[in-house]
């Protein structure tokens, strides 16, 4: 368990945190969030005494019961799966005690040390722990060819899996987890939750993907005013609670606003009199001894947008038997597709699939090796990728780098759009070399933004996004009116942005029948296989066609499903939007003032209202029509 009491935490002149007391019990998941440069990271470094406290205690687990990535992986010859073993301690040990018995030089009670030794090693049970070393392994998207190799053959990106892979094997009290998602792809991802909520240990993981703390975490814990406060439930419960908890906080501060006015008034009116002066006098004293109540914190929701194409071509890009790759290694084979206006097309696989070839392919980073890729004279592509952050000129500020692609425009009219990305006058000036992660990103998007596509692709798009960024672009791009196509682990967007996924596996693209549940229980049915031993192919057979038509059937129905649903969608925005209409209207029509004004606006407004009357009904029996069709598909 974990036990934070008192705790008072500063890094230079800045409070961190002040007077935290907070708990975590055996067993319990933890989502720790809180805005970028919160103190998320100092915590974790506190929890395991690497960041002094300044006062308080922190209770936790001795050193060798606590699991976290403690440093980058070096390139080295030793074997992948050593490697990971040898993150768990016990087993080391063991192992040492083994080779220090048979070292021994003395006969008196070698044997029984050997012996004892041995048995150690036999309660561990070396080869089991193996095993769950090549599982996890397998699960994160390394091979058994990749866990036999040595370590210096894996790419960064695979070692720094490595790193989480080592420390997943770690037997432990607490786990920490400080962004466990980067550099994982999809499938990994979905391995990683299964394996969290079977974890017996107490986790304190912090992450920017909220499904992955919908489905792996119990509790919350938010940083923010320099305190922590807890909340029961996943992220989306946290999410509901805090906003009940704004509104509460705004009302409690709007009462006694009033209150202080009443009383003010009552002061000023009456203190000069001697009839009331001592009325006035306590009134007074019961001012001073209120409580200020602070105003909370405007929680302004960053919101940008995607200008409306000046144009949207029906058809905009098309491919027929493609064979892309690299000099001397295919990476896809006769792939066929079409990009239609208003498509909005998801792309999962594993890393290392092609994804990015296929994403370089259609933007015309990469030229097919063999096969025909057509756009029409009038595709505009915006395209969005990680290294396009690094390609901008760090010694050019974003003010600069976008009035290389606007210089008509007036300078007040890039730096307003610049500020619609949260680029104040003083940041929109800064050197790129200075900005953040996400302050690049958002510069990449705004440049993006800026030249009005009718077709983006996005390519793992909210890498170093904190959360507020994150819901700002899943906005933005489902608001979109041009064709999309995403590639991302991040699903929550994928859901929001896209109604249709193509899957790059095994050297091709396909249309993958299904939505992000599906996807997630065929992940995790390959990662089974992938690890199972071939003395049980035979009897998981069955099991397996089972699973195989289950699947089959769930895609037949979300394929007759998806159609209704987009109107159902859609028929269920137009539902908000008129009765959000006629509540403002039945407001004014409710005040007798209005009806002292312009007789015209009066008759226009009642006649708006019946209008709207009528688009109303007229909508809830489109609704209840297609809810009916959707209940009727079996």
């Amino acid at each position: 368990m974990l036990r934070l009491t008192g705790l008072r935490l500063d890094r230079g002149a800045r409070t961190l945190y002040r007077d935290v007391n907070v708990a975590a019990s055996a067993g319990e998941r933890v989502g720790l969030v809180g805005a970028n440069g919160s103190g998320k990271s100092s915590l974790l470094g506190a929890v395991l005494g690497r960041v002094p406290i300044d006062s308080g205690s922190i209770d936790a687990p001795p050193a060798d019961r606590i699991a976290w990535i403690d440093q980058d992986v070096e390139s080295t010859s030793d074997r992948v799966i050593d490697f990971v073993m040898s993150g768990h301690a016990q087993l080391m040990n063991a192992r040492a005690e083994l080779q220090s018995a048979m070292r021994s030089k003395s006969d008196d009670g070698q044997d029984l040390r050997i012996a004892l030794a041995h048995v150690h090693l036999a309660e561990l049970n070396e080869g089991a722990i193996a095993a769950e070393a090549m599982a996890i392994l397998n699960g994160l998207g390394l091979s058994q060819q990749q866990a036999l190799g040595a370590v210096s053959d894996l790419s960064g990106g695979q070692r720094n899996r490595l790193a989480l892979a080592r420390v997943l094997l770690q037997p432990a009290q607490l786990l920490l987890l400080d962004e466990p998602t980067n550099h994982l792809d999809l499938d990994s991802i979905v391995w990683l939750e299964n394996w969290l909520r079977r974890q017996p240990a107490t986790v304190i993981v912090v992450s920017h993907d909220r499904e992955l703390l919908d489905r792996c975490t119990d509790t919350i814990w938010h940083v923010a005013d320099q305190s922590i406060g807890r909340y029961a439930g996943n992220y989306s419960a946290f999410e509901s609670a805090w906003l009940g908890k704004q509104r509460q906080l705004d009302a409690q501060v709007r009462r006694q606003r009033h209150t202080i006015e009443h009383l003010s008034r009552f002061i000023e009116r009456f203190r000069a009199k001697a009839t009331k002066a001592r009325q006035a006098q306590s009134r007074l004293k019961m001012l001073e001894r209120l409580e200020r109540l602070e105003p909370v914190r405007e929680q302004r929701e960053w919101r940008f947008r995607f200008f409306d194409p000046l144009r949207l071509p029906a058809h905009l890009v098309d491919g027929e038997q493609l064979q892309l790759g690299y000099p001397h290694k295919v990476v896809l084979d006769g792939v066929e597709f079409s990009v239609r206006a208003g498509d909005r097309i998801g792309v999962l696989g594993v890393n290392g699939a092609g994804k990015s070839t296929l994403v370089k392919a259609i933007v015309g980073e990469l030229a097919p090796d063999a096969g025909e890729l057509r756009r029409s004279s009038g595709t505009v592509i915006g395209y969005f990728a990680q290294h396009q952050l690094e390609d901008l000129d760090p010694t050019e500020s974003p003010l600069q780098l976008l009035r290389r692609i606007a210089p008509d425009a007036r300078e007040q009219e890039l730096r307003d759009f610049l500020g619609s990305f949260r680029f104040g006058a003083e940041l929109a000036c800064a050197p790129v070399g200075r900005l953040s992660g996400g302050e690049r990103a958002r510069c990449a998007l705004a440049l993006l933004a800026w030249r009005r596509p009718n077709l983006l692709v996005m390519d793992e798009p909210t890498n170093h996004l904190d959360m507020s960024t994150r819901e700002a672009l899943t906005v933005a791009l489902s608001s979109f009116e041009g064709a999309l196509i995403v590639v991302s682990h991040d699903r929550h967007l994928l859901r929001a942005t896209t109604d249709q996924l193509w899957l790059v596996h095994e050297a091709g693209v396909q249309l993958f029948e299904g939505d992000l549940d599906d996807y997630a229980a065929w992940v995790i049915d390959r990662r089974r296989a992938q690890v199972r031993p071939d003395a049980g192919a035979s009897e998981s057979r069955r099991p397996a066609d089972q699973r195989r038509q289950a699947a089959g059937e769930r895609q037949r129905l979300a394929r007759a499903r998806r159609p209704l649903q987009l109107r159902l969608d859609a028929v269920e925005q137009r539902l908000q939007s008129v009765s959000e209409e006629m509540k403002d209207l039945d407001a004014r029509l409710a005040s007798e003032a209005f009806y002292s004004g312009d007789p015209e606006l009066v008759r226009q407004a009642l006649k708006r209202r019946g209008e709207l009357e009528h688009a109303l009904q007229t909508l809830e029996s489109q609704w209840f029509d297609l809810h009916s069709q959707l209940d009727a598909i079996a």
